[in-house]
């Protein structure tokens, strides 16, 4: 899906590398001196004996390694999947260039320098070990390459984070509109099969006009259904216009059983909310409410803008629930359009049922304005 790109360092950078090298040996010997001069009795100033010797035994021999070390840490990145082989690996070719590097100074040092006394019977390589350890050329030897590897692959590391988030981002966009899309198609199957049983009461009934119209407002809502299936997002406009074919189906089947009052803010119309939102409160509303109550019944849909958020109010005056109950439970409906909110706004959303004091419930649905515009652009 990516394109693999070896990391790789600039000249410049690999020159400013190699003098902020320089300047943190130069940093080291400082606070060695510094630390010499507070504790020993006998101090003596060799600042710039210790930094020469940090420059020609370990700065000047990166100049040449440098090269190599950026060579090996281009062909063995360091990457999540590998890190530990990697690390390994950089080991043995650590200790790999520390004893060659040793090696070359102790070869200088035995056939090209005064060697101090006592050691003038020791062969070239036996003075690898005192040079590496003894004056802590491995120490910085493993530092400096440590720290060249490191940032050639700092690069890479970033790249890995930037691919794993943003495959992460499309993973769990895909996600969210496979789940909403199924939370959609639960919700129409269980409007589907409710109108069906009604159509077919009203055919047994004999009530062929009816039963034609509802089928009319049937076919007409699921038209304007798969008009929007693409967009999870509709002016609440739309919105209340689907729920307008629902009511339509619902006012053949109750009669004049039925009053419907709608009172909806003009400034509320326009904003954006969750498609196929409100269909099952108010089918919620009309079948469990005033379905089962006897004689006349309201319902009341209302909608305003109050301090950036939309407020829906569906309100019914049927049998009430008792939400105290321990074998109450929410419904499908219920719990789709609460799980959708809960994708869509996180945090940013009110969805609460009570109890009327005259009888009947209220859905409110409050949804903060500004998170779903920038959710739907």
């Amino acid at each position: 899906m990516f394109a693999k790109k070896r990391p790789t360092l600039k000249l410049k950078n690999i020159l400013i590398l190699l003098i902020s090298i320089w300047l943190a040996l130069a940093f080291y010997n400082s606070l060695s001196q510094i630390s010499n001069w507070l504790t020993s009795h006998h101090f003596q100033n060799r600042y710039w004996d210790h930094l020469r010797f940090l420059t020609i035994r370990v700065w000047l021999p990166w100049l040449a390694l440098t090269p190599i070390v950026l060579a090996l840490a281009t062909w063995f990145p360091v990457k999540p999947e590998n890190w530990l082989k990697a690390l390994l690996l950089h080991g043995v070719l650590l200790l790999s260039v520390s004893f060659f590097s040793g090696l070359a100074i102790s070869l200088h040092y035995h056939f090209f320098e005064d060697m101090a006394p006592g050691m003038e019977d020791f062969q070239p390589w036996q003075h690898i070990g005192h040079f590496l350890f003894g004056d802590n050329i491995f120490l910085f030897n493993t530092i400096i390459y440590t720290v060249i590897v490191a940032n050639i692959n700092m690069k890479n590391f970033s790249k890995i984070a930037e691919n794993e988030a943003l495959i992460a981002s499309q993973l769990n966009n895909q996600l969210m509109e496979s789940q909403l899309q199924v939370l959609k198609m639960q919700i129409n199957p269980h409007f589907l099969f409710n109108t069906l049983n009604v159509i077919s009461v009203l055919v047994m009934k004999s009530e062929q006009d009816k039963a034609n119209e509802m089928i009319n407002r049937l076919s007409k809502f699921f038209r304007q259904t798969l008009d929007e299936q693409e967009n999870h997002w509709l002016p609440l406009r739309k919105e209340l216009d689907h729920i307008d074919q629902y009511l339509g189906i619902e006012q053949v089947r109750f009669g004049e059983r039925l009053t419907i009052i709608k009172n909806y803010d003009v400034q509320s119309l326009s904003c954006p909310v969750p498609s196929m939102l409100l269909q099952p409160l108010v089918e919620n509303a009309m079948q469990h409410g005033l379905g089962e109550k006897e004689g006349k019944g309201h319902l009341t849909i209302s909608s305003q803008v109050i301090n950036d958020e939309l407020v829906i109010n569906i309100i019914d005056d049927g049998i009430g629930c008792n939400f105290d109950d321990k074998k109450f439970s929410e419904g499908i409906g219920l719990k789709n359009v609460r799980s959708r909110l809960q994708q869509l706004y996180g945090e940013n959303f009110v969805f609460t049922l009570s109890n009327n004091e005259q009888g009947g419930i209220t859905a409110l649905i409050k949804l903060a304005i500004n998170a779903a515009a920038k959710d739907e652009n």
